[in-house]
């Protein structure tokens, strides 16, 4: 056996499915043996590897042991005489193992050896070669230092920025994510330090294999794409803490080999420290950024609203003590803002949601009124008041809009999406399995792309959705403004993609890849299930009383109003008799007759609805209207004038119908059925 891939992996079913299909797509694949050391995944890992990978070898441990441990108890079982340390969540090119492997046996001193990494995107992975960090360079690191000037050797040390991340060259380590080495080098460096749980130890263990006499190669030859922490996502552990113990630990055990250290210690543990606080901070700042973004657009509003009413009412030129005086009102609107955005969870996961927001401004006048009326300090400014929640509400939706847009046309990149923000989408290839991902795509609920066609060198199914060929893809984004690129497992060569990605990195594009035969888009930062939604276990807040009373009120209410300001409309079409009559079909297989104008307009032809909509037959958001000679669809949901189907492909099959209901149900909220709408009228 030449070489022993050695897999650690916990909870990252999809993400292995890749990696072992890209490691049997490699050259020279007889003399590869796949050891897999599974640390106790509860996401049926182990199943995936003994129904579709019956040769890899699995080893499951009853708990988690750490990525050190699960190495060397991998090695234990390894045979090959090279070794190869592998991350769960890279994909490798087809020559990877050729190339590397060659190099080790032309080069016998070199005892570790890495390739180029790329993000998911197509960027470079700094972490792809690295120097020790000793002291000063640990300074620069934590300082700041080496992403001010990374070009320059003093201070670009920790990632070796200065260097050329094209060519061939020696290096103090390598990511740990992909180390190959000779199966003698190991036994001679010994195992790994299991004092390491999860980080530092790859590092250690280049320390170790530099200090044994051997050389550490970056290769950039041959690339990689990785994930990057991909398990740590579903790990219970404090994976922050985890990680700066790590370096503590590292500073600890070669202590002694960096004479210096014990002079720079307190300000690099202090260091460290703070950079253990700000990685907590992190993972809060970019919905504490929103929230601040509102205080202060409600802020200006609420500035704007006193130039413009106060003048008219008081008869006075506004002054800055007139505009102190008016701070409780603004701590007050403040504070309502902050407990209806807390209620409508408008921070935890809808922070760019224009609908909820609307929602959680009509909510905080709601509340700041009733304040009003019962505080009298500030129970003289509700026109003040409603001025600035309107123009608060505009700005505060608006700026999401404008977030919204610039992930359109690729100006940022999004890692979440609101409710309802259209993907424009591309799939590479022609085949039938590109066909069938489209397809999937046209009808699954909640994913909402905007599939605008295929590229493919040939259109070989002759479809009509053919928009380019592969040499012309770069100007193909651009012109069709694509934000996510889709690509089936068997388009090309892993090669072909690297390269792909690698060419197209400068675009902020989200690239996702669709297993053969699943129904699953794999993408940097999750799995995304295309195959429906199943009512097993769930619930169904669509039918909880609850919401079934706010939905009432909102369609009697609502459509009262159109049906007032519409009513000219009504008269007109009813006394010249332009109306005709649909039977269509309804929830509990029941049939309901509706009524049309006869108008070139769609908006003048649905008008009537809004009579059925007030009477309670139908709503304002709710499943496609069916015809009766259609046979009986089973509906749970009322028929509405819109929803998610009329959102999606207009060639819906007809089989989708539940799965969107289904959807729609588990979802519901009442900003849900806001954004529905909003999208509706705008199309965005």
């Amino acid at each position: 056996m030449k070489l022993s891939i050695i897999i650690v992996s916990y909870n990252v079913c999809s993400f292995l499915r890749q990696c072992l299909h890209s490691i049997y797509q490699t050259s020279s694949i007889h003399d590869i043996e796949i050891i897999v050391v599974d640390n106790f995944s509860h996401d049926k890992t182990c199943e995936m590897v003994i129904s579709e990978y019956p040769n890899v070898r699995l080893i499951r441990n009853d708990k988690n042991l750490g990525f050190a441990k699960a190495v060397n108890i991998g090695e234990g079982y390894a045979k090959g005489d090279y070794l190869c340390v592998l991350n769960p969540d890279t994909l490798l090119s087809e020559n990877t193992f050729k190339i590397l492997v060659t190099y080790l046996q032309n080069h016998p001193q070199v005892g570790c050896i890495g390739p180029k990494i790329l993000n998911s995107d197509g960027t470079y992975q700094l972490a792809s070669k690295r120097s020790f960090p000793h002291p000063m360079t640990a300074f620069f690191k934590l300082s700041g230092l080496n992403r001010l000037f990374p070009k320059s050797r003093l201070f670009g040390r920790y990632n070796l920025t200065y260097l050329d991340e094209n060519k061939i060259q020696q290096v103090d380590a390598l990511s740990g994510s992909f180390l190959l080495m000779p199966r003698q080098v190991f036994k001679v460096v010994g195992n790994f330090d299991e004092s390491f749980f999860m980080y530092g130890e790859d590092l250690d263990y280049c320390y170790r294999i530099q200090k044994c006499g051997y050389d550490l190669v970056y290769h950039p030859e041959v690339s990689i794409i990785h994930y990057k922490g991909e398990s740590v996502k579903s790990s219970p552990f404090d994976m922050v803490g985890i990680f700066y113990s790590a370096m503590h630990t590292f500073y600890k055990k070669h202590r002694y080999d960096f004479p210096s250290w014990k002079f720079i210690q307190p300000f690099v543990s202090f260091s460290i420290y703070l950079h253990k606080i700000s990685s907590y901070f992190r993972n809060y700042v970019t919905r504490l950024t929103a929230w601040l973004l509102d205080a202060f657009s409600i802020t200006i509003c609420f500035l704007l609203s006193l130039v413009i009413w106060y003048p008219f009412y008081h008869r006075e030129i506004l002054t800055i003590h007139s505009i102190f005086s008016y701070w409780p009102l603004l701590l007050d609107l403040i504070i309502s803002w902050s407990i209806s955005s807390y209620w409508l969870n408008l921070y935890k996961k809808n922070y760019l949601s224009y609908g909820c927001s609307l929602v959680t401004a009509a909510l905080t006048l709601l509340l700041s009124a009733t304040s009003t009326y019962f505080i009298g300090i500030i129970a003289y400014s509700r026109m003040v008041l409603i001025i600035t929640i309107l123009l608060a509400g505009l700005v505060i939706a608006s700026w999401r809009i404008l977030v919204h847009l610039l992930y359109r046309y690729r100006k940022i990149k999004l890692s979440e999406r609101a409710p309802l923000f259209s993907r424009r989408a591309v799939i590479l290839g022609t085949s039938d399995e590109s066909m069938r991902i489209g397809n999937l795509l046209r009808h699954a609920p909640g994913f909402h792309f905007i599939l605008l066609g295929y590229i493919d060198d040939q259109n070989k199914s002759g479809t009509e959705q053919f928009i380019g060929r592969i040499k012309d893809m770069y100007g193909l984004v651009q012109k069709h403004h694509v934000n996510e690129i889709i690509i089936p497992e068997r388009w090309s060569s892993m090669r072909e993609m690297i390269q792909l990605l690698h060419d197209l990195k400068d675009l902020n594009i989200n690239w996702k890849f669709v297993p053969t035969g699943k129904k699953m888009l794999i993408g940097k930062g999750m799995v995304e299930n295309l195959s429906g939604v199943p009512l097993l276990d769930i619930e169904l807040p669509l039918f909880e009383k609850v919401h079934q009373i706010t939905k009432r009120i909102f369609d009697i209410t609502f459509s009262s109003l159109l049906i007032f300001f519409t009513m000219p409309y009504h008269v007109y079409y009813i006394l010249m008799g332009k109306t005709s009559e649909q039977t269509v079909w309804s929830i509990h297989g029941q049939h309901i007759h509706v009524y049309h104008y006869l108008s070139k307009t769609r908006i003048i032809q649905d008008i009537p609805l809004l009579f059925m909509i007030f009477k309670g037959s139908m709503s304002f958001v709710g499943t496609q209207v069916i015809d009766i000679t259609n046979k009986d669809p089973r509906l749970i949901v009322k028929p509405g004038l819109t929803g998610l189907m009329h959102l999606s492909a207009s060639d819906i099959e007809y089989a989708a119908i539940r799965d969107f209901e289904q959807y729609y149900a588990m979802h519901y909220s009442f900003v849900f059925d806001i954004e529905i709408i909003l999208k509706s009228i705008f199309r965005f």
